[in-house]
């Protein structure tokens, strides 16, 4: 009975425990909800006397990283490239003929070429400074100077890829040969008949290309298929027709300038270019009073053909000159043309990758047509075409899988042919290394 008793009083003791713990928890929960509502009040009122936003506002999207160079606070993106040419030439000298032919042999800066092209949306700015712009008197003579040069600043507004707008200093697209980047040539120089003849290589002769010029052009490209394996490029220039070194027009005239391109695409390693241009200028020389005027209405056709390792290239051009101020000058026509072929030998044997022999063959008549009564005027005229043989190696360093450096080395060697009244041994061998960047 005793042992029954005390485990009716633990049993009693144990149930009365929880039970009173359960009513100092029923007493407490009030006190605590009256605890924490006064909190969320005071919070609320600290939040109204800071004036703290109900949620915090988004941080703004992060400017994706530019593919290359960097962001404009404008929020145009700008890109930089350019490329360094070093040179070194000799020219065979002939002193019978005249004496500043192959007398200035040695090194100089070809180019030292600095790009810059901001773009936004549909807004664009292209920029082109030369470093190393080799003005060169026009005589047969060595004078000029080496000038830091801005050669390209223009804008352009694209309305579609069909029609764009270009404003500024810029080369208008006339001749495939000098629209072809420099970075890019296979020979060191540009063909004959649209380089000409500098002094101290020969006897000058000025070639058939445009310089550049400020105006507007207009310019687009339309697609035959979606994979744009058929395009036609076209160009539309108006310009004062000068240099754009020049600040005014040298008259009252617009030159017009138009070219049109057709390009075809197999594959990678098949395409097809056709092109042809055409322009209509008049240039006025002199000083006023003694001012004279020239018409010039110049044409070129072009073509080339990648197919894979095999290059082919070949331009003609012609310009018909109207003096209009000497009634008595003849008028004159100057025509001539050039084919080049190149082979990737990388095609035949793949460590040669990079490798490029090539060959170009120019001809060049500054007075193709030309019609005079004085005699000694005429012998000259009919005694001035000039023909080039160039053969030249390419190593284009970036592609070769042994070197992969963004290098390219160039040897050339051209043999010049005059005519016999004003033949001259001035062959020249040129070397060239070029670094781009």
């Amino acid at each position: 009975m005793r042992r029954s008793a005390q485990t009716l009083v633990s049993r009693r003791t144990h149930t009365f425990l929880p039970r009173s713990l359960c009513g100092l928890l029923l007493l407490c929960f009030p006190l605590c909800s009256i605890s924490t509502a006064q909190k969320q009040n005071d919070d609320s009122a600290l939040s109204a006397k800071i004036n703290t936003p109900a949620e915090a506002k988004a941080f703004p999207a992060e400017r994706p990283t530019p593919k290359y160079g960097f962001w404009t606070a404008r929020g145009f993106e700008v890109s930089l490239e350019g490329y360094t040419q070093v040179r070194y030439q000799r020219i065979e000298e002939d002193p019978e003929v005249a004496s500043f032919i192959g007398r200035n042999d040695g090194f100089g800066l070809s180019n030292a070429r600095l790009n810059l092209e901001a773009r936004k949306d549909e807004l664009s700015a292209f920029f082109s400074i030369e470093g190393a712009r080799d003005r060169r008197l026009p005589n047969n003579r060595a004078d000029g100077e080496v000038r830091t040069l801005m050669l390209d600043a223009y804008l352009t507004y694209e309305f579609s890829p069909m029609f764009r707008v270009q404003l500024g200093r810029f080369k208008p697209a006339y001749d495939a040969n000098e629209l072809e980047s420099t970075a890019g040539l296979l020979f060191i120089d540009r063909a004959l008949e649209s380089r000409g003849v500098l002094g101290v290589e020969g006897l000058n002769v000025a070639g058939l290309s445009l310089p550049r010029q400020q105006g507007a052009q207009v310019n687009g490209v339309i697609a035959f298929d979606r994979k744009k394996d058929a395009k036609l490029k076209y160009f539309v220039s108006f310009t004062n027709g000068n240099t754009a070194e020049q600040p005014l027009n040298d008259n009252d005239n617009i030159s017009i300038v138009g070219r049109a391109e057709l390009n075809l695409r197999v594959n990678r390693k098949i395409k097809m270019t056709f092109g042809g241009g055409a322009y209509l200028n008049e240039i006025t020389e002199g000083a006023l009073p003694d001012l004279i005027s020239e018409e010039r209405m110049g044409y070129t056709a072009d073509a080339s053909l990648r197919l894979y390792g095999l290059r082919l290239r070949g331009q003609w051009m012609r310009q018909d000159s109207t003096f209009i101020d000497v009634p008595q000058e003849p008028e004159r026509v100057a025509q001539g043309y050039h084919a080049i072929v190149g082979f990737d030998l990388g095609q035949l044997v793949p460590a040669l990758k990079g490798v490029m022999p090539a060959y170009r063959f120019a001809t060049y008549d500054p007075t193709y047509e030309a019609e005079s009564d004085n005699s000694t005027l005429a012998a000259g005229l009919d005694a001035d075409l000039v023909t080039h043989h160039s053969v030249g190696l390419n190593l284009f360093m970036n592609r070769m899988t042994s070197v992969k450096k963004p290098l390219k080395l160039q040897l050339n060697y051209t043999i010049a042919q005059e005519e016999s009244a004003r033949q001259a041994s001035n062959d020249r061998f040129d070397l060239l290394v070029q670094m781009s960047f």
